[in-house]
């Protein structure tokens, strides 16, 4: 038996998955939205921004432990002081914190550096990116 659905028909929901019509998403670690006329707007409360903003600042402190070329560490650095200006903000925008350090973890992975490797750096790394939304498979 084939369903039919209505078309053109609103869907509203509220936290959670709210879905209209035909639709299937496989895994996923962040936000995802299909469709026209959708705006996403990611928050973090403030006693998480403050671990956030702890966080990055112990990142930034081991960033040397990667045994970077000077053009990387230089590139990351950069990054990093963005992502940290921008979370120093009395209304930091998220997506741009998240963006920066979606950078810094693709140059270390590009540099053919890891995370993982150097615990003074993987568990405040892993803790950004919980706080984040960035899946772990990025560290």
């Amino acid at each position: 038996m084939v369903e039919e659905h209505e078309v053109n028909k609103n869907v509203s929901g509220g936290t959670g998955i709210t879905a209209g019509g035909d639709v299937s998403i496989g895994d996923n670690s962040g936000q995802v939205a299909i469709g026209d006329h959708i705006s996403q707007t990611q928050t973090i409360g403030q006693s998480n921004l403050e671990e956030l903003k702890k966080n990055l600042l112990e990142f930034q402190k081991g960033i040397a432990r990667l045994g970077l070329s000077d053009e990387d560490e230089s590139i990351i650095r950069g990054n990093m002081a963005a992502t940290i200006k921008e979370i120093k903000k009395e209304k930091p925008v998220i997506s741009k914190i998240k963006e920066g350090f979606e950078s810094v973890l693709k140059t270390v992975k590009e540099a053919g550096k890891t995370i993982n490797d150097i615990s003074d750096l993987y568990e405040p790394a892993k803790k950004i990116a919980t706080l984040l939304g960035i899946g772990l498979a990025l560290l």
